[in-house]
């Protein structure tokens, strides 16, 4: 066989294998409230040993922002709006309040189903509950575990607001009370651990893991305090104990994709919702603000992404990333049309390969109630 037939034939293979090659798997990992400052890789007193490898042998994004509170940041991962074109631009939802992500909007599973995937969801997710139609397994995802609102306790699973008790811990839509007791990291861990082990191979997977770790009430098992003797601070020292515990976490589901195969092939997505609350134990230096605030410290996301996929890897990348950029990112690569009007830009070719971001420009909020606007 001569070396131009031959050559012909390596080409076709090749193509045919591009056109019938199965998308990547997506794990979407969103730790809740981490400070900028409080991740192993830019403070070596931080004890996260899981993330680190992740990060350094992927992209550390280092320009990539998020919404100052949970719920905006959440709506733009799974829309692609910035929340002031979805009315979620206003704090965040509380129990008693009707309402949610409007139901107009198509959400990232419910696009990637469509493409094949099978989709799962585990942990916090906050976009709403006054109707089924608002929550998770009726929004895209073949099943849920987790919770509705804002923030609970880490054991019991309750949640008090004005004085009213409530549980709220489900599997899909019945409540998990047989968790109570349990530490909701190692819940989380175990069904993701549950989901890679029971998914049929020949379909792609999105698995959307976003913790309640390390959101407020400070709370951890005993023996994470215990790795951090020098820290005075009981804030500080809890809170560091509740950012080993979600590494611990990240770490034992990553073993299982490698256990199973799956590295060859996925991409690890992680980024924190918004700064670290100051007032709870988190450190964003050397930025300014926290938690709320429309300063860095409060809107600066700590993120990377993992994946052999990735055509330059361990690197720090400083191109200009917003949270709604995700929605078309994911959905490209994994072989969808994104919609010409989302606020979110394809970033692919920046995460992959250090190429110049796309963006420009972006809006860190506009609240006529707060009175607060800015963009950069």
């Amino acid at each position: 066989m001569n070396t131009l037939l031959q050559a012909l034939i390596l080409f076709l293979v090749s193509m045919l294998q591009l056109c019938y090659s199965k998308p990547p798997n997506i794990v979407f990992i969103v730790a809740d409230d981490l400070g900028w400052n409080d991740v192993g890789w830019r403070n070596e007193q931080v004890l996260t040993p899981n993330l680190d490898k992740l990060a350094r042998e992927g992209v550390i994004l280092n320009s990539s922002y998020v919404q100052p509170v949970c719920t905006p940041s959440r709506n733009a991962f799974l829309t692609g709006y910035f929340p002031f074109h979805t009315g979620l631009q206003h704090f965040v939802i509380f129990p008693p309040q009707p309402y949610g992500l409007p139901l107009k909007f198509t959400l990232l599973p419910e696009r990637l189903r469509k493409l094949g995937y099978d989709t799962h969801m585990v942990g916090k997710w906050h976009l709403g509950f006054c109707k089924w139609e608002y929550t998770p397994t009726y929004r895209g995802f073949d099943t849920f575990l987790g919770y509705y609102n804002g923030e609970e306790h880490y054991f019991s699973h309750d949640y008090t607001y004005q004085n009213k008790k409530g549980f709220d811990l489900r599997n899909n839509t019945k409540p998990l009370r047989e968790a109570t007791g349990d530490y909701s990291a190692n819940i989380y861990a175990t069904r993701a651990i549950e989901i890679l082990e029971n998914h049929n191979k020949s379909k792609p997977l999105f698995l959307y893991l976003p913790f309640q770790s390390v959101h407020a009430p400070l709370e951890v098992p005993e023996r994470y305090k215990d790795l951090y003797p020098a820290v005075k601070t009981q804030a500080r020292r809890t809170y560091l104990a509740m950012v080993s515990a979600l590494d611990e976490a990240v770490g034992n589901i990553t073993d299982t994709l490698k256990k199973y195969g799956y590295m060859d092939d996925t991409l690890i997505v992680f980024t924190t919702d918004n700064g670290g609350p100051v007032n709870w134990g988190a450190n964003n230096w050397p930025l300014r603000g926290a938690k709320v605030t429309l300063w860095e410290g409060g809107t600066k996301a700590s993120a990377f992404v993992h994946g052999p996929m990735l055509k330059k890897r361990g690197y720090t990348n400083t191109g200009m990333i917003h949270a709604v950029d995700w929605y078309a990112t994911l959905l490209s690569i994994a072989g969808g049309k994104v919609d010409p009007d989302v606020d979110g830009i394809d970033q692919w070719d920046t995460i992959s390969s250090d190429a110049p971001s796309k963006r420009k420009r972006f809006v860190y909020n506009i609240d006529e109630i707060d009175d607060s606007f800015a963009i950069r």
